[in-house]
């Protein structure tokens, strides 16, 4: 493993100049200021003090930065984050005893587990190269989980701006009717501080997209709260940070009991941080046209959360909102996330004094203003219009992080896209092409009645063979006379799909209807090749192109029109039968049969005229058998369409190889 594999940012520091040194800079001078805030409002999202967000915008941020693949990208405590650990306190029970009721001193430590662990499954996940599964995420499960997660902040933060009595009520509901029931205890001190700060936010945002409004909006709360006293009113304060230097941490004596209980809420954190940054980075790679590897910038990740696990931080993941902002301050590389997590250490020595004083009022304005912003009214709409689908795994998701633990609405919602995937991939595209269809402008002119063309998109397996017969024997009042199978499009094939198509086309045969394949993938021609799928065809009935596959059907269609019907020589549209050796194999006797559009007889043997009942000739029409060559029942019966059902060429010959 090279030194570039190791270090990823190697390749950027070797021509990094001081012009990207100082727009690195000011964009960390942009960024800090406004996550350092946003961190203390996360950590109180997730029931810890607002220290423990600041530590994990330290080395965690640097880290993550470092080794990810994502120049942009910047990491830290983000609100669906916060609000999944703050859950998954209230159900991991250690001795009996909720990890949640335990006194701060006592549950940090867990939680300092869970951020160990959920960085060694992102690393994992990593080195296994599965960085692109997040990919298999629905939006819209993205979307109803990011508008539940604001609905459970909002709620849970409704008591601390308004000044109500603590609960210890989880769950949307269970907190509304808390507040209801309370809200004649209402504090208008901390009405007026949650107000405020939510006022000046708005205010100070109209001034620039750069300036921090929200670190303002915090010094001038704190300055007030000083000055008049809000303590003694009633407003609860942050209090003062024992430790502005981010203190080692170490997880819980880990044996298996404790592993077990914190496995699954640091699998689900690991999963919605993945998904999380995963499509962040990749969004901000498509905008400046870089190279993407989501499994490298898993592992970075991964190790952000183990420095977070290490030194006293909450776990964490991209957040688009500082990202956004690296960009739009002017950031040329990686290093501005770096800068800001250096910047933070300074600027925490500068802002402790003022921190003891921030109301808890304040920061909860702060979470209930971001909550508002989290849901995404045009996406849910979108998610609402576009599909059936779409719509019922949204209100689905949805009403998981309602009504449940948001870690087992995470697992829901990866179960939903992984299904949904599943449905899609299961349901390949099969539509017949009609004359009026961008594909069919190389049909040649004056086609004939029941030629029908059907083209497969996407994964040819037994469920698209299964949509495929029923368009055409369920969906059609005319039985087709020839089908052209349009397989250009299909870019995945295996052997379920392949007998699935050997079993097709020996369907079609025994109703006496042809079928031409056009295979324009190698590998798939290859991939039908070595299955015996095309041992079931003769060459005149595989195309290269639709074209060619529309002009072998027209020709052969042609040709049995003139010889049932009779046509002068010269005015034969279809080319003169060939005369048929004798052949040497059942294979070669059903091929040349199928061939010379007549119906094989399987237990003839192999003869002058190939086997078939006659031959026949283009230009000397003869009247058509009366009798199944095979079963020699059903009067009337013509080889061509057939009105019973009479043994084709290549069932004879697939009969055949099995016998053998």
């Amino acid at each position: 493993m090279n030194a570039a594999r190791l270090f990823p940012f190697l390749n950027e520091l070797r021509h990094y100049s001081l012009r990207d040194f100082r727009a690195d800079f000011v964009a960390a001078l942009t960024v800090t200021p406004m996550a350092v805030p946003q961190a203390m409002a996360y950590a109180l999202i997730a029931g810890v003090h607002p220290q423990y967000g600041i530590y994990a915008c330290m080395l965690p941020v640097i880290v993550a930065a470092l080794w990810g693949s994502a120049r942009y990208l910047a990491a830290g405590p983000t609100n669906a984050i916060s609000m999944v650990l703050f859950t998954t306190m209230s159900t991991v029970s250690i001795g009996g005893i909720t990890v949640a009721s335990l006194p701060e001193e006592a549950r940090m430590p867990y939680i300092f587990g869970i951020a160990l662990l959920c960085g060694l499954i992102q690393v994992g996940m990593g080195l296994a190269r599965l960085g692109e599964l997040a990919n298999f995420i629905s939006h819209s499960v993205m979307v109803a989980f990011s508008a539940g997660a604001a609905l459970l902040i909002a709620s849970g933060q409704l008591k601390t701006a308004l000044g109500l009595p603590s609960s210890q009520a989880q769950g949307f509901f269970p907190q509304i009717d808390h507040v209801i029931h309370n809200f004649t205890h209402l504090n208008i001190w901390c009405l007026l501080v949650s107000g405020g700060t939510i006022l000046l936010i708005l205010l100070f945002k109209r001034i620039s997209r750069r300036f921090p409004a929200t670190l303002a909006a915090l010094v001038i709360i704190s300055a007030v709260s000083a000055l008049l006293g809000l303590h003694e009113q009633g407003v609860r304060l942050v209090g003062a940070i024992p430790s502005v230097v981010p203190p080692l941490s170490l997880p819980p004596a880990f044996d298996m009991a404790s592993i077990r209980d914190l496995f699954m809420p640091a699998l689900a954190i690991a999963l919605l941080g993945a998904v999380e940054s995963l499509a962040i980075g990749k969004q901000l790679a498509g905008i400046r046209g870089d190279r993407f590897d989501g499994s490298q910038e898993l592992i970075g990740q991964g190790l952000g959360n183990i420095a977070a696990g290490l030194t006293s931080g909450i776990p964490g993941c991209g957040s688009f909102t500082r990202s956004a902002l690296v960009v739009t301050s002017g950031g040329r590389s990686r290093m501005g996330t770096v800068f800001s997590g250096l910047l933070a250490l300074p600027m925490l020595f500068v802002m402790a004094p003022l921190v003891s004083w921030l109301p808890m009022p304040a920061l909860a304005g702060v979470l209930l203003l971001i909550s508002v912003n989290m849901i995404d009214i045009p996406a849910i709409r979108l998610c609402l219009r576009a599909t059936r689908i779409d719509r019922w795994v949204l209100l689905i998701t949805f009403a998981s992080t309602l009504l449940l633990d948001l870690e087992r609405a995470v697992f829901i919602g990866v179960l939903l896209s992984l299904t949904l995937f599943i449905y899609k991939a299961a349901h390949p595209r099969v539509r017949r092409l009609r004359a009026t269809d961008p594909l069919m402008r190389y049909a040649p002119d004056n086609m004939p009645e029941g030629l029908v063309v059907y083209v497969i998109e996407g994964t040819l397996f037994f469920g698209a063979i299964h949509e495929l017969e029923r368009q055409l024997y369920e969906e059609d009042d005319t039985p087709p006379r020839l089908v052209v199978l349009h397989l250009t499009r299909v870019f995945w094939l295996d052997a379920s799909g392949a007998h699935a198509l050997e079993q097709f086309l020996e369907r079609c045969y025994a109703r006496s209807v042809p079928v031409v394949l056009v295979v324009g993938s190698r590998n798939v021609r290859d991939i039908l090749g070595r299955t015996g799928v095309i041992d079931c065809l003769s060459d005149g009935f595989v195309a290269d192109t639709l074209g060619d596959g529309l002009r072998i059907g027209v020709d052969m269609l042609n040709r049995h029109i003139c010889c049932h019907t009779g046509c002068p020589e010269e005015s034969c549209p279809g080319p003169a039968c060939p005369t048929a050796a004798a052949p040497r194999s059942v294979d070669q006797l059903a091929q040349q049969c199928l061939h010379l559009m007549l119906p094989v007889d399987p237990a003839s043997r192999p003869t002058a005229h190939g086997g078939c009942t006659k031959r026949l000739s283009c230009r000397n029409p003869r009247p058509p058998p009366t009798a199944c060559p095979s079963t020699g029942s059903t009067p009337g019966w013509r080889p061509w369409p057939a009105t019973a059902t009479c043994p084709s060429a290549c069932s004879a010959a697939s009969t055949a190889r099995r016998s053998a």
